[in-house]
């Protein structure tokens, strides 16, 4: 498969995770990662994301003018595909091979759905990209490849922890975050994730640190474990 095979198929990735694609798209998306390692692997990371996005972050409300400015495009979009009838947002050559993913491509119900969806993980991502002004401190790990980094900006309620140049965790497996209290209990948390093809993650880490002595994380099956099984990757001394 070529590279700019890859590339044209690739955009299709998230939206056949999130099983947003139309019936015929999917069907030919499935066909192409028959022969496409790289959009395999594509969909193999999107999967841990997916699988982790639910406990990454503490539902949040957006702010009330972020919600209306996009509420008010998914509203200006129904309107033009209802005015305009209902093939408009068909393609009108039959020789084009795959339509474009996006929210013209969908109902005007499925479409203003998504978009809210959408206003809510993008204000949750904001708030883990972001950081915040809150962080006590920034404690960096222990790893035991130079290569790679980690660090956690510690919080009063939650933390998050920062990686880069991480290795891609065991097919079938995702990386997990623990927390070992002063008595040496450990405890493992919500905290799921898979670095990105470059290397880097970010998750948030539920819950308070204040009577943690360490953070780890470890390589663990896809869902978590309720105590460590796989290599600890890294570590970090509070």
């Amino acid at each position: 498969m070529s590279a700019a095979d890859h590339r044209e198929w690739r955009e299709s990735a998230g939206a056949y995770v999130l099983d947003a694609l139309p019936a015929d798209e999917r069907a030919a998306f499935e066909a192409h990662l028959a022969g496409c390692a790289a959009c395999r692997e594509d969909i193999e990371q999107l999967r841990v994301a997916a699988d982790a996005l639910p406990a990454s972050a503490p539902p949040v409300a957006p702010p009330p003018e972020l919600k209306a400015r996009i509420m008010a495009v998914v509203e200006s979009e129904a309107a033009l595909l209802a005015a305009a009838g209902e093939r408009a947002d068909r393609p009108e050559r039959p020789e084009r091979r795959r339509r474009r993913w996006s929210l013209r491509t969908l109902s005007p119900a499925l479409a203003a759905g998504l978009a809210a969806l959408l206003v809510g993980v993008g204000v949750a991502g904001g708030l883990v990209i972001g950081g915040g002004s809150d962080v006590e401190r920034t404690v960096a790990a222990q790893v035991e490849d130079p290569s790679m980094s980690m660090r956690l900006a510690v919080r009063d309620e939650d933390s998050t922890l920062e990686g880069r140049g991480l290795p891609a965790p065991p097919p079938g497996r995702v990386y997990q975050v623990w927390v070992e209290d002063e008595d040496g209990r450990v405890v493992g948390t919500d905290a799921l994730f898979g670095p990105a093809r470059d290397g880097h993650a970010m998750v948030v880490v539920p819950g308070s640190l204040e009577n943690a002595s360490r953070v780890m994380v470890s390589d663990e099956p896809r869902g978590g474990s309720r105590a460590p099984t796989g290599h600890v990757l890294a570590v970090i001394t509070l």
